[in-house]
């Protein structure tokens, strides 16, 4: 018996069996081609970012309930509105359309509600004028 591995069949190519002879040192292994180069992909693309402005919008609109109603709710209104054309210019590099909407009907529920209540006072000054200051008799007998 031979101690090698049985020969090819006829017709085949020799094929490299475990008894070939290491590659010399600096040079691949046979059957084994160069590397492929490390693919290289470009940057990542930056997530959108929010519009500084629709931010300040919704947050003058809700400090407006506590402070100042009626010029907040402008202030937002004006920095909503510029916001929403900021994000419309740039091409979806910006986000927070829908905070500068909520900032803008936040803004003008309470517009609506300063308008209400001034008219609201208007109208018991009014009713209050209008009736007889004297209605339970106090007055009469400290003016006597």
């Amino acid at each position: 018996m031979t101690a090698g591995p049985p020969p090819p069949p006829p017709g085949q190519p020799d094929q490299p069996g475990w008894g070939q002879a290491p590659p010399p040192p600096g040079q691949p292994p046979p059957g084994w081609g160069q590397q492929p180069p490390p693919q290289y992909y470009g940057p990542y693309a930056e997530p959108p970012k929010t519009d500084g402005s629709a931010i300040a919008a919704l947050v003058l609109a809700i400090g407006s309930f506590v402070v100042c109603p009626v010029v907040l709710a402008i202030v937002a209104l004006v920095l909503a509105s510029n916001a929403k054309k900021n994000i419309a210019a740039s091409g979806g590099t910006l986000t927070g359309e829908s905070l500068a909407q909520v900032a803008g009907i936040i803004s003008w529920v309470n517009i609506g509600l300063a308008v209400l209540g001034v008219v609201l006072i208007i109208i018991l000054v009014a009713i209050g004028a209008s009736t007889d200051n004297d209605a339970l008799g106090l007055l009469t007998p400290a003016l006597a």
